[in-house]
């Protein structure tokens, strides 16, 4: 089982994706029915919902970037109180919002999507060397498409 725990500071995520809770929980779920990670513990993951001022000190902070960007991912992988901590995922809803413009790709599926980057990252894929990018693009586009296929 997995625990998503929710910390918003930003109204943007409420008016621009309403289903975000809906939307994340699902394609969280849907990561461990395609990947098997070896463990059934008891899960959790946090998604903080901010803003592009929140993301751009972030990503200033722990990548030296002073730009906003879509999704950080801080992994955790331990253990507290009988459960196994994924980590912490940040998503900046502006940003997110421009990028599915610029894509031509609805919202929705945007988030999608960086919700499976994010939760990749957790698990230990990365994309700093051409291999580990093409395994971890197989998975994002393995995951997407199956919950694409379910809708």
């Amino acid at each position: 089982m997995i625990e998503i725990n929710y910390s918003i500071d930003e109204d943007g995520w409420k008016k621009n994706f309403p289903d975000f809770k809906k939307n994340i929980s699902k394609t969280v779920n849907e990561i461990f029915n395609v990947i098997d990670i070896g463990t059934n513990q008891n899960l959790s993951v946090t998604f903080f919902l901010t803003s592009n001022k929140k993301i751009k000190e972030l990503n200033l902070k722990y990548r030296k970037k002073n730009r906003p960007t879509n999704v950080l991912s801080f992994p955790m992988q331990s253990y507290y109180m009988n459960k196994y901590l994924l980590g912490d995922i940040v998503m900046a809803s502006q940003t997110l919002l421009n990028e599915a413009i610029e894509q031509n790709i609805t919202k929705h599926d945007h988030l999608c999507k960086m919700t499976i980057h994010g939760m990749l990252h957790l698990l230990g894929y990365d994309h700093k060397t051409e291999k580990e990018f093409k395994q971890m693009k197989k998975y994002e586009n393995l995951i997407y498409n199956t919950i694409k296929h379910k809708s």
